[in-house]
């Protein structure tokens, strides 16, 4: 109901302050659409840098106003990429769910239906890029590979789409790029079936890490985003592993408070036999004042442990393993499982260089019983599996 006419005005001036601000939010919504998009836009910055710095609680809020003041389902979007958040940490949790499918539901309700809208068909488009990545992803964590799959091809279209509609929505590129690298790094014995299985996303390496780059440069809300996914992305590959080093150090630099950036880091360092950097990171992740909470405490000390293995200071390692806290123990189903494998690896080296063989053995064994539901990084399976091939000692010159 736009303002046409005077008696409009004056039963608006008659109302009390509050009432009038709240009527014209409404009245700027449905007479001037892109100041609402501005509004939108500037909520959904808002709660991408409140993720980016770890403050998820503050984000979930940003998230319901988004759901309860606009039709188009940018608050949905924003719960699912929250989610993804979540689960790139931990992937093996269940609880977000039931969550997940209920924000891309809403998400694809809207979206599927507009995707050739001339107004808002990009926007359509990207939203529905980015609910069908992220259900590729949740159904790949599953087991349901054909979901996976034709989520994966789907998401991919739909992206391509939205940039190609609008080439300045370089955000676009930052699901794209995960979802060509993912596709394009499809285990053999899948790719093996990928005439056959159509459903299979092709990949394209050509676009993957430099479509994350190119967010990285010019992006907009998810520069930074795209910059963590890239440092992870490039971990399992040695040779790449320093440039994933300067891009967490710099997300350090720009969001200390986030304490999955400063974990991240030390456990790169550690990967990368730089037990100097892991035990400086941790140095000033301590010195910040306030004592991290559980589990972070106690996956800090896993990898100062493991710095002065590096350095062959056996008890000084074998120390601060004895002061990780209990909770972390007793809890292990709630933590990363790949936090969870970096901590029995370094209980095996400790029982081996005790002279406690049964007990390392076992350990060993336990990783690859974790490897089988969760990711491991590929320097602890080797030492694992050099472990079960000789007692582990430390290096030669330590």
């Amino acid at each position: 109901m736009c303002l046409r006419n005077g008696i409009q005005t004056r039963k608006i001036q008659s109302m009390n302050p509050i009432s009038r601000f709240s009527l014209f939010l409404a009245l700027a919504t449905a007479c001037f659409p892109s100041l609402a998009d501005e509004s939108m836009h500037a909520l959904e910055k808002q709660g991408t840098l409140l993720r980016l710095s770890g403050d998820f609680i503050s984000a979930k809020v940003i998230e319901n106003k988004l759901i309860d003041r606009y039709t188009q389902p940018a608050g949905h979007v924003f719960a699912l990429n929250s989610i993804i958040t979540q689960l790139t940490w931990d992937e093996t949790q269940t609880r977000y769910d039931g969550e997940l499918i209920k924000h891309a539901t809403k998400t694809l309700e809207w979206c599927e239906p507009r995707i050739d809208h001339e107004e808002v068909g990009t926007t359509a488009n990207y939203y529905c890029g980015q609910a069908n990545f992220i259900l590729s992803f949740h159904h790949a964590l599953r087991g349901n590979y054909y979901q996976a799959g034709r989520r994966g091809t789907a998401s991919i279209d739909y992206l391509e789409t939205a940039l190609s509609k609008d080439p300045s929505l370089i955000d676009a590129k930052m699901h794209l790029g995960i979802g060509y690298h993912v596709a394009d790094n499809l285990p053999p014995f899948i790719k093996m079936f990928s005439q056959v299985l159509w459903f299979i996303p092709t990949g394209n390496s050509e676009k993957s890490l430099p479509y994350l780059l190119d967010v990285i440069a010019d992006g907009d809300q998810y520069r930074d985003v795209a910059r963590y996914i890239y440092s992870i992305l490039l971990l399992e590959t040695p040779e790449l592993r320093p440039e994933s080093s300067i891009q967490l150090q710099q997300l350090v630099s720009l969001y200390p408070a986030n304490s999955r950036f400063q974990l991240r880091l030390m456990s790169l360092l550690i990967s990368m036999d730089d037990y100097e950097g892991t035990l400086s990171t941790i140095s000033n992740y301590l010195d910040k004042g306030k004592k991290p909470a559980e589990p972070d405490l106690s996956l800090t000390r896993i990898w100062k442990a493991r710095a002065y293995l590096g350095r062959g200071e056996t008890e000084l390692a074998e120390r601060t393993f004895s002061e990780i806290d209990s909770a972390f123990r007793n809890a292990r189903d709630e933590l990363p499982g790949w936090s969870v494998a970096w901590y029995v690896l370094t209980d095996g080296q400790l029982h081996d260089l005790a002279n406690r063989r049964d007990q390392a053995r076992a350990a060993y064994n336990e990783i690859f019983s974790i490897a089988k539901y969760t990711y491991v990084n590929v320097v602890i399976l080797d030492a694992a599996r050099a472990g079960l091939s000789k007692p582990y000692q430390l290096h030669i010159g330590q």
